[in-house]
């Protein structure tokens, strides 16, 4: 026995290992399978409790509806003065797995049952669960979409557990309906339902969906609707036709009502009846339009229409007609001016030039490059000219030794939590991060700050291009983002642009709330700016700004009325009447007056009689109205000579002088 041990000693040893592990890999699968069932006396609220068309959530008196900013529901408040927050990413819903069947104490024949093999024929066999069924979802619906508000739905608890009841709510009033089918009467603005799940007394799962029940909308026939409608402002021209070469249109609209501004959620546009839904901005949005036409030369017409609304039942609309003059990729389709602006150091314009080509399909990165390395001020930039262009950095020797930064700009700096120092190399280049940690420069088409990289920004004829420098993120030169602001305050009470300080305090019981200034009695110096232009028809607005204390005020401008023009007159009945044609010198509307001498609208002005060798003529004065505006034009008819002499005793006309003897020979 003692050899047999020490022969096989070290196979036994081996033999009995692996029997060990073998019977602590069987426990530890026993246990596993048990942790994986549930126990039969877990709370119904703990439960995996699987929906059909609603996502278990708990119940929150606010809970807000994500899917309603993509439908055109509410954003923060009532859709306007208030500053939209960012939603998270919703990721597709998943299906809840099954849970296994739960265990039981059924003794040993359930453990039995436990250590053996799961049954995938038996899935069948287990009990349907309980679940709430609705075709309730978040979305807005059109005034017009239903009968005196009136909104159908059903919902319903499916395989309900002992004890289990479904609840509808509309607000805090609960809904009554037959067989899980309700109908209730929408209100104006946001209907918030709640769906609970009583079991046995107690609300084991709730749900809320809200649906935005949003009153009739502005359109071509009525532009605006409600007591208070949000105002459309764009960079198109509201009074006539806008002709472009550009076949990248940037469209960029700012909408607003007496509650503050309207955001991306409440606004539509429309091109050629195709929904635009990219866009880039918060306050002011950019829609880049796509602009298409046939063959070389050809030009084609687009319709841009534009929605704006709240959720207090106000909306406009706001028609606009593109003409495009086709041009191909890489043709030169206008010229633009730029200018380099370090007014924030003191240093003013340091470069400015005009007649740049812009050609079509070319990014504005290449024309800016292109101005600094002309003026002297080499680049740097990451990105390339076509994608992801940012100026980093420019250099001329000695061209910045004069910085200074203003002292009111100072102050703001300071308060903001901005630490100034004085960059190495300073004479020399001025770049990002240079004097603050928010400094760098930005770039304006046409004084407004594109919410996107100058290699995604496509000029047009005419346009102008401002570089300027900032030290605090873009709020010292009008470009902040109001939906990404940094630091300690969140506006300035200055503009440093154009080589000028432009103050706007915000006075408050006679101290600026923003920098601490005190008021000081003066006289306002006023500054005009048109902000809107008047047409024909409609009054434009123009803010007042005090040079002394940034006090600011608009006032309106008047309609400027049609200045209409006479194209013509065409005559009838022989000078007894007359239709005239007009055409308007501002916005190029026309119409027709009809006169006559029979109304009084034909009248004389003016005659000559007609003698016997020259013609004579009447001049006529037409008066009428177009459209209610009053419209006057003269015209002449000839009267012809009538050849009829009169001759004295000596034969020879006592009006023309021919003698009677030539009318003979004649």
């Amino acid at each position: 026995m003692g050899n047999f041990w020490k022969r096989h000693k070290l196979h036994i040893l081996w033999g009995a290992g692996a029997i060990a592990l073998a019977l602590l890999a069987a426990v530890l699968g026993s246990m596993l399978l048990r942790a994986d069932r549930m126990p039969a006396d877990v709370a119904v609220a703990d439960r995996p409790f699987q929906g059909v068309n609603l996502t278990p959530v708990p119940l929150k008196p606010s809970d807000s509806a994500a899917e309603g900013a993509s439908t055109g529901g509410t954003g923060e408040g009532e859709g306007s003065g208030q500053e939209p927050q960012e939603q998270p990413e919703q990721k597709p819903q998943e299906t809840p797995e099954t849970p296994k069947k739960e265990e039981s104490d059924g003794g040993d024949k359930d453990k039995e049952k436990d250590d053996a093999p799961a049954d995938e024929d038996k899935k069948d066999d287990e009990k349907p669960r309980m679940q709430v069924v609705t075709d309730l979802t978040n979305k807005t619906i059109a005034f017009e979409e239903l009968e005196n508000g009136k909104f159908s739905f059903y919902a319903y608890l499916e395989n309900p557990e002992e004890g289990a009841y479904l609840q509808v709510r509309l607000g805090n009033t609960r809904c009554s309906g037959s067989n899980g089918r309700f109908t209730v009467t929408l209100a104006q603005g946001e209907n918030i339902f709640t769906l609970l799940v009583y079991q046995n007394g107690t609300v084991v799962r709730s749900y809320t969906k809200t649906i935005v029940y949003r009153a009739a909308m502005a359109d071509e026939d009525n532009k605006t609707v409600g007591d208070d409608p949000p105002v459309i402002e764009t960079n198109l021209p509201d009074d006539a036709d806008y002709d472009t070469s550009n076949a990248n249109f940037v469209l960029t609209v700012h909408a607003y009502n007496s509650q503050g501004t309207i955001y991306h959620n409440h606004i539509r546009v429309r091109l050629d009846g195709k929904e635009i839904t990219q866009y880039t901005g918060s306050e002011t949005l950019e829609y880049r339009l796509y602009l298409t036409a046939g063959a070389v030369g050809d030009v084609s017409k687009h319709t841009v229409e534009i929605w704006a609304w709240d959720d207090r039942g106000n909306s406009a609309y706001k028609k606009h007609v593109i003409n495009y003059h086709f041009k191909e990729e890489g043709e030169v389709i206008g010229s633009v001016t730029l200018r380099l602006d370090a007014t924030v150091l003191g240093l003013g314009i340091l470069a400015e030039d005009s007649g740049y080509e812009v050609k079509q399909g070319q990014p504005a990165s290449y024309v800016v490059k292109e101005f600094l390395e002309d003026n002297g001020f080499p680049a740097s930039y990451s990105g390339s000219l076509d994608v992801g262009f940012y100026l980093q950095r420019i250099r001329c020797s000695d061209a910045f030794s004069g910085a200074a930064i203003p002292e009111e700009l100072q102050t703001l700096l300071t308060l903001d939590g901005l630490t100034v120092r004085q960059p190495e190399g300073y004479k020399d280049s001025l770049g990002e991060f240079d004097y603050t940690q928010g400094s760098g420069w930005m770039c304006a088409v046409n004084g407004y700050y594109p919410g996107r990289g100058l290699s995604n920004v496509f000029l047009g004829d005419g346009d102008v291009v401002t570089i300027a420098f900032t030290l605090a993120y873009g709020k010292d030169i009008g470009g902040a983002d109001a939906a990404n602001v940094r630091g300690n305050l969140r506006t300035y009470c200055g503009t440093w642009l154009g080589d000028r300080y432009i103050p706007h305090h915000d006075f408050v019981e006679g101290k600026c709330s923003i920098c601490g200034k005190a008021e000081e009695a003066h006289e306002h110096q006023w500054t005009e700016e048109v902000t809107r232009e008047a047409t024909c028809t409609d009054s434009g607005e123009k803010t007042l700004t005090c040079g002394e204390c940034g006090e600011t005020k608009t006032e309106s401008i008047p309609a400027l009325g049609h200045d209409y023009r006479s194209g013509g007159v065409v005559w009838e009945q022989e000078g007894e009447s007359c239709t005239a044609e007009f055409t308007c010198t501002r916005c190029g509307s026309s119409g027709t007056i009809h006169a006559s001498r029979a109304d009084g609208t034909l009248m004389e002005n003016g005659r000559m009689e007609a003698t016997c060798g020259q013609d004579g003529y009447v001049s006529y004065l037409a008066v009428g109205s177009i459209g209610g505006t009053q419209v006057r034009c003269e015209g002449t008819v000839t009267l012809p000579a009538t050849g009829e002499h009169t001759y004295n005793e000596d034969g020879v006309c006592s009006v023309c002088g021919r003698k009677k003897d030539e009318e003979t020979t004649e």
